[in-house]
Order: structure tokens, then C-alpha cells, then sequence
């Protein structure tokens, strides 16, 4: 009973469009008729330039692509900068250690297990690694290639700087793809903004989509897909601006993906970036949101991206610290890896729980660390040598309370 132009612009869950060379569309088919896959052919490629819809063999309607596409309308929203919040004075906070609990229970940081448990991770035998750490790897059989997937998503960060969080964003999902081993290929994205005919809203939405596209031009991997969800408010209120991003990265071997460090491992820190506590889960924690981010280097950032997936098949683990710092990566590692370490680190606030700048940590044997510095320096990525995995505590904290910590409700 639909319309013809209803049939056109109507919206529905799990709908896809496939341009298939004839050639190939019998095993294409076939491939959808063994998934038990609803298709149909709609339509083919000319060379009109023209879009044509045809309902019961009559016209109805005709527009040129180009209106579509590289001419398609466009206006200008108002947008009216947001000026930086002030950054708040941290009062008394505990000790390292009591933080670095504290940090790992909270609801943002603790375990998403009670999320992805409840389905079913090994779907068509191909999962080489699970969710849990940085991006899960599905192999693409029969090859030993394979996918690796992530999601990340900006908010608080977004909230100070829509521009910096809208770059992290990118960068962070490709860092966890790179962690597994992976060379990004690609990128999707949901933009979740409140109204953006407020001046206010329609700056963030274009900061945070300038922000992405930078951070893309310097990785040289595109936005492939995405959608957007506008007028997020409740009571006048918007949410954060929050750009969301999934990156799905190849796997040359998935043998080679790391599975976390072992007794005497190096553990190295890679650097770009300088953190901040501006907008960290330590400064949400232990008082109020605030304060000016340091400027991303979006070219240091995608040279620590290409150097972590050429050193993962070395490694025996490799980790970005992302939210709650370096502390908690660190935790994170050990936890997964069922492994403590001995780690020198500075006991700077700063150093231990910043966030933004890009970091992560790597854990090799002996004899893969001279490699994994020689790609480094191929990279111009600053690595230093912070200790060796091994023991039963990390940061002065035992292991099975960090566990307990981040399993808390899980």
C-alpha cells in the first residue's frame, strides 16, 4: 500500500544495497540464499548520470546524481564557540593505589563483560579474539588473514573541545585495531549531538566533524559509512557531543596476535601526543570536569598507529592507555594477561592518569626488543624501556584485588 516515493526515502533496519558485476551475481546469490538472506535485483548502472525510478515499468521519477552527490544542497548551521571551561583544583585524593581501584571499578572503566557476554562471541567458528582488550579479531577463512574491530566513543573529552574529541575519536579506534595486529582500512561513525540549530550545538557538531576528518586525512583511512543522531535533549539540555567510532583493520596472521606478556617480557611505552588531565576519568572521579586540552599532533598520532600494528606480531601484548591512563592500561594489560609487573614509573598524576595524547604499551621478549626499536625509529615514535612483566602485584596493588575491582558487578 506504500507510495512509490515512500518506497524511496523509507528507513528500515538491516537493509543493504550491493553493486554486483554481473558476472558474479549468480555466486552472490548464492551466498545469500545459504544465509537465508531476503534480495532482489532493483536496478543497474548506467552511463546517464541520471537517477531513474521506475514503478510497474511507468517512470516516476528522474534527477540528475549530481544533485545528489558532489551538488547536492547544502546550508550553513549558526555555530557560536563555546568558551573553555575552567580547569578545577583536585582536592585531596587518595593514594596511587587507591586511586588506580577506585578508577578500574568505576562504572566507565570496570569490565563490559555483563554486555558482550550475552552473545554469542563464536558465531561461525572464525573469533581468535574475544572482546575484552583494545579490538576483537574474526579470521577470514580459509586464509589466515583476518579482521580486526573496534568501537570508540567520545564524550566527555568532546564536551571541552568537540574539534580534539571528534580526532580522539579516530585515533583511538584505530590505535585498538593497530594493538590486535591490525592496518585500519576503515571507518564508521554515529554522531550523537543535541539540537544543532543552537548556535552552541551547531559548533560542536562541526568541530567534532573536522576534528574526524583531520585525524583521517593523517591516517589516510577513510569514513566509509555513518549516520547521525541529532536533537539529543531532556529539557532544553543537550547531551555531550558525542562522536562515535567504529575502525575495522586487516590481520596479515592471525597467529601472530598478541595474547598477552609473560614472566620476564620488556615492557616499552610508546608515545605521541602530551596528556592532560583535562576531561580524564581521574579528574570526573575525584572533582568537576574542566580545563583547555593540549593540541593533538595528528602526525605524530598516525605515525604511533602504523608503528603498533607493524610491531604486534613481535609483541607479546600491546595495549593504548585511553580512558583512565596510563595506570589503568597498565592494569588492564595485567589482568588480561593473569600477570603482574614491576614498572618504573614517575609518581606524577599527570603521567599515571592522563589521557588524550596517545600512548600505549607493549610487552616482547628479549630477543624481539631490538626489533621493535628499530621499527620505532622508522616511525619516529619515542619508545623507553618501563619495566618486565612477572609477579603477583602491579603498582604496589595486588592482582587479584585489581580483578576483583574491575569484575565488581560484572
Amino acid at each position: 500500500g506504500m507510495e512509490p516515493w515512500e518506497v524511496m526515502i523509507s528507513e528500515s533496519q538491516e537493509r543493504m544495497v550491493a553493486m554486483v558485476r554481473p558476472q558474479m551475481l549468480e555466486a552472490v546469490v548464492e551466498v545469500l540464499d545459504r544465509w537465508e538472506l531476503g534480495h532482489a535485483v532493483i536496478g543497474g548502472v548506467t552511463w546517464t548520470g541520471e537517477l531513474r525510478a521506475f514503478w510497474q515499468g511507468d517512470v516516476v521519477g528522474t534527477i540528475p546524481a549530481r544533485l545528489l552527490t558532489e551538488e547536492c544542497p547544502r546550508y550553513q548551521v549558526e555555530r557560536r564557540p563555546r568558551p573553555p571551561a575552567p580547569l578545577p583544583e583536585i582536592p585531596a585524593v587518595p593514594t596511587m593505589g587507591e586511586a588506580l581501584l577506585e578508577l578500574i571499578g568505576s562504572p566507565n572503566l570496570r569490565s563490559r563483560e555483563f554486555v558482550y557476554r550475552r552473545y554469542d562471541q563464536l558465531v561461525g567458528s572464525r573469533t581468535v579474539r574475544r572482546p575484552g582488550l583494545d579490538a576483537a579479531v574474526l579470521r577470514l577463512r580459509p586464509s589466515l588473514r583476518g579482521l580486526a574491530v573496534s568501537l570508540d566513543g567520545q564524550g566527555r573529552i568532546a564536551g571541552l573541545d568537540p574539534f580534539t574529541g571528534g580526532a580522539l575519536a579516530i585515533l583511538e579506534a584505530a590505535r585498538n585495531v593497530a594493538c590486535a595486529g591490525g592496518e585500519p582500512l576503515g571507518f564508521t561513525d554515529c554522531l550523537n549531538f543535541g539540537n544543532p540549530e543552537k548556535p552552541e550545538v551547531g559548533w560542536e557538531l562541526s568541530e567534532a566533524i573536522e576534528g574526524m576528518a583531520v585525524a583521517c586525512e593523517a591516517l589516510g583511512v577513510p569514513v566509509v559509512s555513518g549516520n547521525v543522531s541529532l536533537y539529543n535533549e531532556t529539557n532544553g539540555r543537550a547531551i555531550h557531543p558525542t562522536p562515535v567510532v567504529g575502525a575495522v583493520g586487516l590481520v596479515e596472521d592471525v597467529r601472530l596476535v598478541p595474547k598477552g606478556w609473560k614472566d620476564g617480557d620488556s615492557l616499552l611505552l610508546a608515545s605521541a601526543s602530551p596528556v592532560t588531565l583535562a576531561g580524564s576519568e581521574y579528574q570526573a572521579r575525584f572533582a568537576e570536569t574542566g580545563g583547555s586540552l593540549e593540541p593533538l599532533d595528528v602526525e605524530a598520532e598516525a605515525r604511533l598507529v602504523s608503528f603498533l600494528w607493524r610491531a604486534a606480531p613481535h609483541c607479546s601484548l600491546v595495549h593504548d592507555a585511553a580512558e583512565g591512563g596510563l595506570a589503568v592500561c597498565l592494569a588492564e594489560a595485567a589482568i588480561f594477561s593473569g600477570n603482574g609487573a614491576e614498572v618504573t614509573l614517575e609518581e606524577d598524576v599527570r603521567e599515571l592518569f592522563g589521557e588524550v595524547g596517545g600512548r600505549a604499551v607493549l610487552a616482547c621478549a628479549p630477543e624481539h626488543r631490538d626489533e621493535i626499536l628499530r621499527l620505532a625509529g622508522e616511525h619516529s615514535v619515542p619508545v623507553r624501556e618501563i619495566g618486565l612483566a612477572g609477579g603477583a602485584t602491579l603498582l604496589g596493588v595486588e592482582l587479584t584485588r585489581l580483578r576483583g575491582a574491575w569484575e565488581r558487578n560484572s
